[in-house]
């Protein structure tokens, strides 16, 4: 009883906090069919999960003082989410007009079975609590055969109908031109596939129950697990159209740390301009997108403080060099730049005033990834042969003339 406890309490609390989730954030947009449908959908299927906990139907058979109740109240629950769940997915098909006339066929149909399954409920003979074999236990009494059919039934053609609309949806020209929310439609299917796997499991023991084949009643006891862990897939499909395109690829991921660790050597190198300005946001230390903007943001700071000490000669040596080594231009440039800062860093270049320098000798990168890359081609000059000769001309010179 405790681990069905445990994934029941688990998943529907899970359930619940989207539901807070999504009631805060689309509060301002209740009067749009769309949104009514998105929030029964999940208070339905969140409680339902909830309630299905062997501890919570206790409680509530002691507390409606009704034996059996909360299978009544669970099983609504189901039907409530696979109504819902289709209606949902037609808004998101359809035109808002156009829908509504296959959702009204849904409330009508949805709600009459509910309505049914009370009556049915009320005039069986349920007086033995059940708390998780009441299907098996009840099968063979006629109103609660009933009152189970239509119920499983209702449960594959609700949310059969919401996985192939997703899956239909997911493949339309328009909403794949969408990548997000194409992929959260391939979940919502996914996750419609639970609770219709579990309701043809259930159908299915049903079945041999009425042919008196018990033999087969241990499936329906693991079967409500599937229908539960629903509520994971449910989770992602609702969050990856809203969260997944906030989120930067993998793939950037990782050119992020590639870039980090590509300036960490000309970083390091030149903290002692002014190591006070070093900062990793708490909580940002694993995050390669704040790293590498920290190194930028310094590295531009340390460049500004030694552009003073920047010598002329230092860059005029270090073009002519890159010259008869044939670089191109951009790594021409970035050769001489290193040569600059790490003739400037140096403590006799220092100890010389500043001079004034103009604004048109320090050249910024024009947007993000310029900047990157800029800098990752200084970074890789700056202990570059060419760089070395440079700086060990200027050190002899400068040791010379004092």
């Amino acid at each position: 009883m405790a681990i069905f406890d445990l994934i029941y309490l688990s998943c529907g609390l899970i359930g619940l906090g989207l539901l807070a989730y999504k009631i805060r954030a689309l509060h301002s947009n209740w009067g749009s069919p769309r949104v009514v449908a998105l929030i029964s959908t999940v208070f339905f299927s969140a409680f339902a999960v909830f309630f299905a906990a062997p501890a919570n139907i206790t409680w509530i058979n002691w507390v409606t003082g009704v034996p059996n109740f909360a299978a009544l109240l669970v099983y609504a629950l189901v039907v409530g989410f696979a109504g819902s769940s289709f209606a949902l997915v037609l808004y998101w098909r359809y035109p808002p007009v156009q829908a509504w006339h296959r959702v009204r066929l849904i409330l009508i149909s949805y709600g009459s079975v509910i309505a049914a399954m009370v009556v049915l409920f009320f005039k069986s003979e349920v007086g033995d609590e059940r708390q998780i074999d009441f299907d098996t236990f009840y099968a063979t009494q006629p109103t609660v055969a009933v009152f189970l059919f239509i119920y499983l039934v209702s449960t594959v053609v609700g949310c059969g109908g919401q996985a192939y609309h997703c899956w239909q949806g997911a493949r339309d020209e328009a909403i794949s031109a969408r990548p997000w929310l194409a992929r959260g439609l391939l979940w919502y299917c996914f996750a419609g596939l639970f609770p219709v796997a579990f309701a043809v499991i259930k159908l299915f023991v049903l079945l041999m129950d009425w042919a008196g084949e018990r033999s087969f009643d241990v499936l329906s006891l693991t079967a409500p697990l599937m229908a539960s862990l629903s509520i994971i897939p449910l989770v992602i499909a609702m969050a990856l159209p809203v969260f997944g395109p906030r989120r930067p690829s993998p793939r950037l991921w990782l050119r992020r740390w590639r870039t980090y660790f590509l300036l960490r050597p000309l970083h390091r190198s030149l903290a002692h301009v002014n190591p006070h300005i070093v900062l990793i946001a708490p909580g940002k230390f694993l995050n390669p997108h704040h790293r590498v903007r920290r190194q930028i943001i310094e590295l531009n700071d340390w460049r500004w403080a030694l552009t003073p000490y920047y010598d002329l000669s230092v860059g005029e040596s270090a073009a002519s060099l890159a010259r008869q080594a044939a670089l191109p231009k951009d790594e021409l440039t970035a050769v001489v730049e290193a040569a600059q800062l790490r003739a400037a860093g140096t403590t006799e270049a220092r100890r010389r005033p500043p001079q004034r320098r103009p604004a048109a000798e320090i050249v910024d990168g024009t947007d993000l990834a310029t900047e990157h890359e800029r800098w990752v081609r200084i970074s890789r000059a700056f202990n570059s042969p060419i760089v070395d000769a440079v700086v060990a001309v200027r050190g002899h010179a400068a040791r010379g003339t004092d």
